[in-house]
């Protein structure tokens, strides 16, 4: 077996090392045929393709027309084939002259995943974006939410962190609730799941983004902010098929921040007035080389392996994908501090009973466990954010005690942990500054974060056909999970603002189950030109969920410190324990929805769809747990009219479709845990009844003030669309304008005082968001060369357009002791960026001057406007493939513009950490009274210039997310060593990004909160990758 195997993999790696070299495969006898191809009514066919069959690289296109030429091998057949008609292959034989006549199939009838059920691409009325598996495969990404990036318009994927196993967050169509609970209704094979980051990217066959409300409308209350729709692959090898992919990641970090030298570092705290290069010498101890670049310190090359092991088949009665993958991904971070690895089963399988009846699966399993350091954070623990504040002329290492710090040699003396490496060298720490943001080694270490868990998400289904055109299908989907998370903490001392005299030691587990039974029928019926399909079906869905966790805390907690010590497990009897949770949670729906759709002789296409869906108790009051959902939508395809078909040239223009819809979808998310009642909160309240006796009395008290009128989170969506093809549907071309409106947004308000109680939720609030969508793609082919260029494009306008008066202006993300806050107020887009108006600087003194909003002649918080808003206003991306024989190649890019960044490195409180040299290589100098940013004496402690738009960057980027070329092996050389297929190829993935902004990551500028879009407040960069791998099938 060994041998046989053996020789099967040497002859694969000779055939590569030939075929490489080898750039044609010369056969012994070839004929010359020519003809020409026309379509139906006699008119060319241009560019249509004619291949030799079981040749692919031995081919050309026809001409304007229609006219083509070709060598092929004796005894070969051709195949014909464009877009829009059906295939023909005809065998050549002793022919030399071979004229074809392609047939019409009138549309290109390739099927979308709709709400239970598909539907012909050309008879959507509704706005769906397609991403097809050649859009997903061979990309660096664990996270299919990550790969939809830059693939459709109007979908936007915001990424809070590079760290490893880090989630991506899909927003379509704006921003439309003050909550961070916007992201669409997922849906994996019918199964709604609570995030799609455990699919293996090479696992998917389409994704479908239903963007507008009346496609997404079937799925009522839980659709408001979109819906995601994945369908993971089925068998289709009909010899069935064995296949292995093979990835390998070399990862380093990518865009760096720019931040100050050593020798600009001590020129802004001379120019300062904190110290002198000489003060820096004899007091600090300072060496006058020293010149740390803490981000390489910090971060280094790490490796990510990805395996993929499957078989897949079918035949007439039925049809099978299994696939087995391992991703195990080493984060940047210098050690093993950052980790991702998951173990990930797809096991797919249908069917055919009988002639009326056929059952199948599909379930996933899912192992995974990461860990990652701390971020998004200005204070103590964030290693991220301290790789760009520490100072440079702070070694990493001290090389011996001695070089010590006074602090942390007395905290050696007492006993404390101060930290060291591998090598027992101390993690050096500034002496010129004591805070809480220290060396990043050092958080690095002391914190240990783990998380780990099995989920198993899967459905069973049957489809029963019992007369022509109706099938009826039960769906029973479920998802199984156990979750365990685990932190430990050391005490440490590495300054007197970053300590811990206590050890802190934590768990949470979690079980959940989660199932859904859902029964609908589909039937379709044609009469005439007339086509009708009718769709009716209901839906329970129920949840149940239960953890608990505890923490412990104390200087001597735990029976031992040992590796295998750090749990709770192993708490003494001095520790301060706390428990939380424990109690179970259950939560279940129920929904009936229908759908009815009309078309005529291809032209007109007309769809409503209703959808009723109720909650328990837990979300909503009994007389509002009922909501309804209505859409409606049209399709005019134009170019099927007589008037335009008997002008217009059909290989010019080949569609153009019209499209107009209207739906209600809600938002259910936001409401959980009772927020219309009002509870009692049992013994949680003291109590005081006499103004003599200061004695007090434990008593309960109200949680809240209900509001049984509370209602969920509503959006109306309407939607007009173009849809295009031309000339032989080379040029495709899609274009949507939308107008979407959100009411009932939810918000806590203050009661007056005299109610007794702290707040209320009610519905306060409204947004609205518009948009365009564009999509244009060009492919063709020029003899062996085949090339295609697809863009999008969406603009975003974003306002709140209501607010409660009683609530006001809500305050969002801050940094420090900034004034510098995201609101969310009416009038303004969603959380916008709140702080002054910097005008420039006085060249006569160097000083800061900002706009005075109000002309009293005194900047204070009156004086505060919107400066700036983390939401693009454009998103875009391009996607070129090219190919040539067996070579193809990818360029993918993606990028955003018109959103800002605030910076959230220099902080007022510290004047000695370092900060971007922007502000350095700009300031105002006697020699330099033009500059832009003014003198460093000016700006050290002065809040109002860091809480004004000095500090804020343009965010626009651009970034090529991938470029990849790759090299399929002839079939002729395969197939002697019984191997299907093989390509081999390298990737350059997020290597390149061009942007204005001087900090680290544009894309990943945030706080991780939905109030933080734009605030960089240290979020882990995306690393740069070279990718190595291959495909290969028997």
């Amino acid at each position: 077996m060994f041998r046989t195997v053996s020789k099967k993999i040497m002859g694969v790696l000779v055939i590569l090392l030939t075929s490489i070299f080898c750039s044609t495969v010369v056969n012994a006898q070839n004929q010359q045929i020519s003809g020409v191809v026309i379509d139906e009514s006699g008119l060319p066919v241009i560019g249509a393709g004619v291949v030799v069959v079981g040749q692919r690289t031995v081919g050309t296109t026809t001409d304007l027309d229609g006219k083509y030429a070709l060598s092929v091998p004796a005894g070969a057949s051709v195949e014909f084939s464009c877009i829009g008609y059906d295939n023909q292959v005809v065998a050549v034989g002793n022919q030399s002259v071979i004229n074809v006549t392609l047939a019409s199939n009138n549309v290109i009838e390739e099927t979308v995943v709709i709400g239970y059920g598909v539907q012909k691409k050309s008879d959507l009325t509704g706005s769906v974006a397609s991403v097809r598996s050649d859009d997903l495969n061979n990309r660096s990404s664990s996270d299919a939410a990550a790969a939809l990036q830059g693939k459709a318009a109007g979908v936007t994927i915001l990424s809070s962190s590079g760290a490893p196993g880090s989630e991506s967050n899909i927003r379509v169509r704006g921003y439309s609730s003050n909550s961070g609970n916007i992201g669409p209704l997922l849906i994996v094979d019918g199964l709604k799941v609570d995030n799609i980051q455990y699919l293996d990217p090479q696992m998917i066959e389409n994704i479908e983004v239903l963007k507008d409300a009346a496609s997404a409308a079937i799925y009522g209350a839980e659709a408001g902010n979109g819906v995601v729709l994945v369908t993971t692959k089925a068998g289709k090898s009909k010899d069935g098929q064995v296949f292995y992919n093979m990835q390998m990641t070399l990862n380093s970090l990518g865009k760096r921040a720019e931040v100050m030298n050593a020798a600009e570092y001590i020129q802004w705290q001379e120019e300062a007035g904190n110290f002198t290069y000489d003060d820096l010498v004899n007091i600090y101890g300072y060496d006058g080389k020293t010149d740390t670049n803490w981000a390489d310190a910090l971060f280094g090359t790490s490796w990510t392996k990805r395996h993929t092991v499957g078989v897949q088949g079918s035949n007439d009665k039925g049809k099978f994908y299994v696939s087995l993958s391992n991703f195990d991904n080493d984060g940047i971070v210098r050690g093993d501090k950052d980790y991702y690895k998951r173990l990930t089963a797809q096991i797919n399988a249908e069917y055919k009973i009988k002639k009326w009846l056929s059952v199948g699966t599909n379930t996933s399993f899912e192992r995974y466990s990461t860990q990652s350091v701390g971020e998004h954070s200005e204070y103590s623990g964030s290693a991220v954010l301290g790789a760009s504040i520490m100072d440079p002329v702070t070694p990493v290492y001290y090389e011996s005690e001695d070089d010590l710090p006074v602090g942390m040699k007395n905290a050696i003396a007492a006993g404390k942990k101060v930290y060291k490496n591998e090598d027992g060298k101390y993690y050096a720490v500034s002496k010129l500054i004591e805070n809480d943001a220290a060396n990043p080694l050092i958080f690095r270490d002391r914190m240990d974060n783990q998380r780990q868990g099995i989920n198993v998400r899967g459905s069973l289904y049957a489809n029963l056909t019992p007369v022509k055109g109706l099938v009826i299908t039960s769906r029973f989907g479920f998802r199984l999970g156990q979750s365990y998370s685990a932190s430990y903490e050391d005490p440490y001392y590495a300054n007197a603002k970053a300590y811990s005299d206590t050890y802190s030691v934590s768990s949470t587990t979690s079980n959940n189950y989660y199932y859904q039974w859902e029964n609908f029928a589909n039937y379709d019926k044609s009469f005439g030109k007339h086509n009708l399909s009718a769709m009716v079906g209901m839906s329970y869905i129920e949840s149940r969920r239960f953890s608990n966790g505890g923490t412990i805390t104390g200087t001597d907690p735990l029976t031992g410190y040992e590796p295998n010590f750090h749990y709770i497990s192993f708490a003494n009897a001095s520790a301060t324990k706390s428990l939380s949770g424990g109690q179970p949670s259950r939560s279940a729906s129920l929904a009936y929805f229908g759908r009815l759709a009309w078309s005529y002789d291809n032209r007109y296409n007309l769809q409503a769809n209703f959808r009723a869906d109720a909650f328990d108790s837990s979300k909503l009051s009994l007389q509002n747990r009922w909501g309804y959902f209505p859409s409606f939508s049209a399709g005019w395809t134009l170019s099927n009219e007589s008037f335009f078909k008997d002008n217009v040239d059909r290989n010019i223009v080949n569609q153009i479709k019209l499209r107009a819809s209207w739906g209600r979808n809600g938002n259910i998310s936001v409401l959980y845990n009772y927020p219309y009642a009002t509870t009692i909160s049992l013994n949680s309240q003291k109590y005081q009844y006499s103004t003599t006796d200061p004695s007090y009395s434990t008593g309960s008290k109200p949680s809240g003030l209900a509001n049984p009128g509370l209602t969920w989170e509503t959006s109306e969506q309407i939607d007009l669309g173009l849809d295009a093809r031309f000339f032989n549907n080379r040029l495709t071309f899609a274009m949507d304008y939308y107008m979407k409106k959100t009411k009932d947004l939810l918000v806590s308000v203050k009661p007056a005082a005299e109610v007794g109680i702290g707040s209320t939720t009610i519905n306060a609030g409204n947004v609205d968001n518009s948009g365009l969508e564009l999509e244009l793609g060009w492919r063709d082919q020029i003899g062996d060369f085949s090339y295609s260029v697809n863009a999008n494009m969406a603009t975003l306008k974003n306002k709140v357009t209501y607010l409660d008066p009683t609530v006001g202006r809500i305050s969002g993300a801050t940094f420090s002791n900034n004034e510098f806050i995201t609101c969310f107020e009416a009038g303004y887009p969603v959380w916008y960026m709140r702080g002054y108006i910097y005008d420039g600087v006085d060249s006569k003194t160097g000083e800061p001057i900002f706009r005075d909003l109000d002309d009293n002649n005194v900047i204070d918080n009156n004086d505060m406007t919107m400066v700036g808003s983390g939401i693009p206003d454009v998103t875009y991306g391009i996607t070129i493939n090219l190919g040539y024989k067996n070579f193809d190649f990818t360029l993918f890019g993606t990028g955003a513009a018109g959103n800002d960044i605030y910076s959230c490195v220099y902080r007022t409180e510290h004047v000695r950490i370092n900060s971007l040299k922007y502000f350095f290589e700009n300031r105002w100098t006697p020699e330099n009274t033009g500059a832009s940013m003014p003198s460093i004496s000016n700006i050290a402690t002065n809040i109002k210039f860091w809480s004004s738009t000095a500090n804020l960057f343009d965010g626009s980027y651009f970034k090529i997310k991938q470029i990849q070329l790759g090299y399929t092996l002839p079939q002729s050389l395969l197939s002697k060593v019984h191997v299907s297929s093989l390509r081999v190829f390298a990737s350059l993935d997020d290597f390149f990004t061009f942007t204005k902004y001087p900090g680290f990551d544009p894309e990943m500028a945030s706080t991780g909160a939905a109030n933080g879009i734009g605030f960089d407040k240290g979020s882990f960069p995306t690393s740069r990758k070279f990718v190595f791998g291959f495909n290969l099938s028997f």
